[in-house]
């Protein structure tokens, strides 16, 4: 049997998403490239922007009649969202398995019988986080370890709540057994990730909290690297800051989304803080941190956002020692309060706001790495660059380093190589090995 798996969306479908592959392979089956041919085709889709329910559409469209003979399975969040659009749109038979039923995907596909069939339940009624484990992420040097999944903040944009049901969390017990099957496969760097992981420990019988887990988890594995994929602006506290000033093993590396500098849209997107707040957050990160990475999500063109809404968005990015940002149009999507609001910007003005967003972000990208010519950072070397030949590494501060070495080019991957960045190009460094 041959199964070829195809993602969409976050980091947490692409945890699953090599789940499911383990689950394949340990009944037998062959993962393949979803350009050749297999018997089971699965896309695990997402919904968070229009564009990305009609990518998930349209790579099921193309699967669908290219593979005429084989089994297709839709999972993820537009399944569980929108599985009458899915089924409207592809053409021929294809099993629909909701975000609810995922951990039963591997069984059910080999159940199946040719034909629809539909396994999408009600979410919000699921108390639990579906226990996947992952031995290793193929192909990768740093593994995405999902440690909550869900959200309970229901921001006015956001199809997410409705999508992947309310927020539960991996018992710390199980986010460890998964962290330590990874370092026996040789993994260097964990991220933890999840749908809302500052929320994470709240349901939790015996309670506890994110910073809690990364204590636990920075001390009991000394020799990783562990950083976070996203954390909200009021979630990420003093003692967080604090505790990660002295934790050598946690990368200074953090992204908080913004979505947006102006109050008045803040409070329509129903984002819980002020744009002052998020100000005085980022310098307090900046001056405990100096070496730190800071990433930002900014979601320009929301219903109601004019010109001087959008221009104070532009002016705190501007002032703040942020890192890098990344920008996001207005999608409407079905059901969300956003939806149905007065005001919506036009699609041409969405796009001029995003380009601007983003060649902000550029320029502070690119004035954080000159900025850091001449340092000396650990890098985890990931790959090897197709262009140059040389070895691709990162820096614990999200510094992309390309690393000129004269030793054996064949032998550096999932290595942590001692660097001293020489040249800061556009969208990475350069740097000297120098042992």
């Amino acid at each position: 049997m041959r199964v070829a798996l195809y993602t969409l969306g976050c980091k947490v479908n692409q945890f699953e998403t090599a789940a499911l592959a383990e689950g394949f392979i340990s009944k037998g089956a062959d993962i393949v490239n979803y350009t050749q041919e297999a018997d089971i085709y699965v896309v695990n889709t997402c919904t968070v922007t229009s564009r990305a329910a009609y990518q998930s559409r349209q790579i099921l469209r193309r699967v669908r009649r290219s593979r005429k003979k084989a089994r297709v399975i839709a999972t993820g969040c537009y399944v569980q969202m929108g599985a009458q659009e899915i089924l409207d749109a592809v053409p021929g038979q294809v099993c629909l398995v909701g975000n609810d039923q995922k951990a039963h995907l591997v069984d059910l596909a080999f159940e199946l019988e040719d034909g629809l069939e539909f396994y999408v339940g009600n979410i919000s009624r699921v108390t639990t986080i579906t226990p996947f484990t992952v031995r290793r992420q193929l192909g990768r040097t740093r593994a995405f370890v999902r440690i909550q999944d869900g959200c309970n903040s229901f921001c006015t944009y956001c199809t997410v709540p409705y999508a992947r049901g309310r927020s539960r969390s991996l018992v710390p017990e199980l986010v460890e057994k998964q962290i330590k099957i990874m370092v026996q496969e040789g993994i260097k760097e964990v991220v933890l990730t999840g749908i809302h992981i500052g929320m994470y420990g709240e349901d939790l019988s015996e309670k506890t909290s994110l910073l809690g887990l990364l204590k636990r988890l920075c001390a009991a594995f000394p020799q990783l690297r562990f950083r976070l994929s996203s954390i909200e602006p009021s979630e990420l506290t003093p003692d967080m800051i604090s505790w990660a000033m002295s934790t050598p093993n946690f990368c200074p590396h953090w992204h908080i989304p913004l979505q947006s500098g102006s109050d008045k849209i803040l409070k329509r997107m129903n984002r819980h803080y002020t744009s002052s707040y998020y100000r005085n957050l980022i310098m307090e990160l900046r001056t405990a941190m100096p070496e730190a990475a800071i990433g930002a999500d900014v979601l320009v063109g929301f219903p109601g956002e004019d010109e001087p809404a959008f221009e104070k968005t532009i002016e705190l990015i501007s002032d703040l020692p942020i890192t890098y940002v990344h920008a996001f149009p207005f999608s409407p999507r079905p059901g969300t309060v956003a939806a149905a609001m007065n005001d919506m910007v036009p699609k041409k003005e969405k796009a001029r706001r995003g380009k601007a967003v983003r060649n902000l972000g550029n320029e502070k990208k690119q004035a954080f790495y000159r900025s850091r010519v001449g340092k000396i950072f650990e890098c985890l070397v990931e790959q090897q660059d197709k262009e140059t030949g040389l070895w691709k590494g990162l820096t614990p501060n999200y510094i992309p380093v390309l690393i000129n070495t004269e030793r054996d080019r064949t032998d550096l991957k999932n290595q942590i190589l001692t660097v001293r960045i020489t040249k800061a190009e556009e969208e990475m460094a350069l740097g000297t090995l120098l042992k």
